[in-house]
C-alpha cells in the first residue's frame, strides 16, 4: 500500500500552528501519524502534517463517538 503524501503548510506564523494542526487532522478525518513544525524565515514555520488510514473495524465506532452517537 503507497503512502499518503505529507500536507505543507508554509510561511505560517508561530500563533497560527495550533490551527493549522486542527485544520489538517480535521480535513483528512484519519489517524495522524506524525506533525513535523520548522522554523523558516524569521518568525514563520512549515508545517508538515502525515496521517494514515484508520482500520475500518474502529472507523464506524471512532465516528460516532465524535458525532456523540451510538455505533
Amino acid at each position: 500500500m503507497p503512502r499518503r503524501q505529507t500536507e505543507n503548510e508554509r510561511n505560517v506564523p508561530l500563533w497560527l500552528i495550533p490551527q493549522v494542526i486542527l485544520q489538517g487532522i480535521k480535513k483528512s478525518g484519519e489517524e495522524l501519524e506524525w506533525i513535523r513544525v520548522r522554523r523558516t524565515n524569521h518568525r514563520y514555520y512549515t508545517v508538515s502534517i502525515r496521517t494514515r488510514p484508520t482500520k475500518r473495524e474502529f472507523y464506524r465506532r471512532d465516528r460516532a463517538a465524535a458525532t456523540g452517537r451510538q455505533a
